[in-house]
């Protein structure tokens, strides 16, 4: 790898060694090079004052309390049309990066933009997708995936706040309709 030197602002300087000192990071290295590939992932150069693009799409950050504010009152129904409805989103973005997350051998990929977008962990085994620490109700991730990866999934209830989905392989992909502008 070719050493760079680079001038960092003392503030920053600062910052990075507290970052080091609380063993957040191993070093200055990891930090630096760390920043430059989220700089890189999420194409921070194409930003401008209050707009963030990702993929050329347009981007915008919120509080997990604003969410559930979104969200609230919503019935389980409600919630899961609206995230069939949000679904197509990841399609775009994925269609961005000419990728078809329709295809079963792209799942994995849709769902690692999800965890890039702060949505949660997700993990898949067999048919079986889990998501932890995740960002939405379960009815509205559940029409979310269904949309965005053409699947049927069939929630698992659990007590702990964790959410399983089983993929429903006895029946045929779905394919939501996209919702029309008013």
């Amino acid at each position: 790898m070719p050493i760079t030197t680079v001038d960092i602002p003392e503030h920053l300087l600062k910052f990075i060694d507290d970052l080091v000192h609380r063993k957040v990071a191993r070093n200055r290295k990891e930090i630096i090079v760390r920043a430059l590939e989220v700089y890189v992932k999420f194409q921070v150069h194409k930003w401008r004052r209050s707009l963030i693009f990702v993929n050329d799409i347009r981007k915008g950050l919120l509080s997990k309390g604003s969410l559930e504010g979104l969200t609230f009152g919503m019935s389980e129904n409600e919630l899961y049309e609206a995230g069939k409805r949000m679904g197509w989103t990841l399609r775009d973005s994925a269609n961005q990066r000419r990728l078809d997350i329709s295809l079963p051998k792209n799942h994995e990929a849709a769902l690692g933009m999800l965890e890039d977008f702060g949505w949660g962990d997700f993990e898949t085994e067999d048919n079986r997708i889990t998501v932890t620490d995740c960002l939405f109700p379960a009815p509205l991730i559940q029409g979310y995936l269904e949309t965005a990866l053409s699947i049927r999934l069939r929630r698992i209830e659990s007590a702990e706040d964790i959410l399983f989905f089983a993929r429903e392989t006895e029946l045929a992909p779905v394919n939501h309709p996209r919702p029309r502008a008013k």
